[in-house]
Parts: C-alpha cells; sequence; structure tokens
C-alpha cells in the first residue's frame, strides 16, 4: 500500500478507502514490522447493459459501482462519506468531471439537485464543443461552473 492513508468506510465489514478512490480490506491483511499491508479491494464493475451495472448481490439496475463488502453501497457514497463527512440535507454528491467510475475525493462535491443537473448541463455543452471533462483538472471545472453566466442563467442578456 506504500503509506497511503486510508479511512474507515461506514459499512458493517471492515472497509478502508484512500483519497484516490482506492478500497481495501483488512480480511488477508498482513501483519509487517511496519505495520498491517491491507489487501485491495476491486469494485464490481461487471456490466449486463452499456448503461446498467450489476450489483455485487446481483441485482440489475444500479448505475454506479458497488463493492461487496458494503451490500450495495455505491463506491463514490463510500469515499465521500469517509473524506467529505455526512451528506448535508437535500444535498446529492457530484462527480464533477462526469464521469462516475472516478470516485475519488478531488472529483467528488456535495451540491444541490438543481447545481447538479446544471453542471451535468454543462458538461454536455464542453464535450459538444470538443472539450473532454475527464481530462480537465477540478479548478479548471470549479472555474466554469461559477462563472457568473452559468451560476446565474436568469442574468443572462
Amino acid at each position: 500500500m506504500d503509506g497511503t492513508i486510508v479511512r474507515k468506510c461506514p459499512t458493517e465489514k471492515p472497509l478502508y478507502c484512500s483519497r484516490a478512490g482506492k478500497f481495501y480490506s483488512i480480511h488477508n491483511a498482513i501483519l509487517t514490522d511496519d505495520g498491517w499491508i491491507l489487501r485491495e479491494v476491486k469494485p464490481n464493475l461487471n456490466q449486463t447493459r452499456l448503461s446498467t451495472w450489476v450489483s455485487s448481490r446481483g441485482i440489475s439496475g444500479s448505475q454506479y459501482p458497488t463493492i461487496r463488502q458494503s451490500h450495495g453501497q455505491p463506491c463514490h457514497k463510500l469515499v465521500a462519506l469517509a473524506w467529505l463527512g455526512p451528506r448535508p440535507e437535500g444535498m446529492e454528491i457530484d462527480h464533477l468531471n462526469g464521469n462516475k467510475l472516478d470516485w475519488s475525493v478531488d472529483n467528488l462535491e456535495y451540491v444541490t439537485p438543481a447545481e447538479n443537473r446544471k453542471r451535468a448541463g454543462l458538461l454536455r455543452v464542453l464535450r459538444n464543443i470538443g472539450r473532454d471533462p475527464k481530462k480537465m483538472s477540478r479548478e479548471e471545472l470549479l472555474a466554469i461552473f461559477n462563472k457568473y453566466y452559468f451560476a446565474n442563467p436568469k442574468n443572462i442578456d
């Protein structure tokens, strides 16, 4: 694990995640002189259809990858709870670059449902003009999302 800092995920079974969105289990961990070496756990990414993910319990219809130890909780929710804290009332988790497979802490943010929809629309516009949001930094995306005319669409002339 190379000294990666992890936090415990809010799950029944011991599961840990890093800021990069990697998951680790204490099961089959190795004790060395330097401490415990945790085993990395891979999310379940089996696809039945292009837009439908199969959860670890075999239930189809979930659009986000899950980890078996989390009892079907999506990976992005586990990382957000561990690193960003509890979700505020009425807020959703936004993937800044629009990539549902990127659940690193730098790509996640709590936003209102309206803000989440607005950002999804802006990401579509970026893709239509040939800019790939997946290749943009967090700062570039937030600068676009926070521009005056995007933040206040009623004030556009």
